[in-house]
């Protein structure tokens, strides 16, 4: 999404929606609303569960969202944040849960969505780059004190 700094961009109408889905903010009825109004008859089917493709798209993403700024929430809590039913919430989070498209549990004796968060797991990601790299350069090193031609 480096298209969203093209200042062309900002002057579509979407740009205000694009620009908050990129930065992972939470997007309210009237905007998802105003960005429905654009799109053709066909792009509105109906799915089976009665909710358009926008409308799916705009629930998975809120609540993908929402798992950024709680480490929990209560599925009546989460169901009024997107708008839908507290058990239809369970029933999406459950599904992206099981899908592997979002980190956290639920606990459905207290009636609650635990997200996980995954900044443990970049930073020892970082730190195997790190210990990859400065295991690179003592290699490098060594050739250049052998007095061995460097590969660039």
């Amino acid at each position: 999404m480096a298209h969203l700094l093209d200042e062309r961009c900002s002057k579509l109408k979407i740009y205000p929606i694009l620009q908050k889905v990129y930065l992972e903010r939470i997007l309210r009825q009237p905007e998802i609303d105003a960005f429905s109004e654009e799109l053709k008859p066909h792009q509105k089917a109906t799915l089976p569960d009665n909710f358009t493709v926008l409308d799916r798209a705009m629930i998975e993403h809120n609540l993908l969202s929402a798992s950024k700024l709680y480490t929990n929430i209560s599925f009546e809590e989460l169901g009024t944040l997107l708008g839908i039913a507290p058990q239809k919430a369970e029933k999406i989070a459950s599904r992206m849960i099981c899908e592997d498209r979002m980190r956290g549990s639920i606990d459905q004796v207290e009636a609650v969505i635990h997200f996980e968060d995954d900044t443990e797991e970049l930073q020892q990601w970082d730190q195997q780059i790190f210990g990859l790299c400065q295991a690179l350069n003592e290699i490098l090193d060594s050739m250049a004190k052998k007095g061995l031609p460097i590969p660039v």
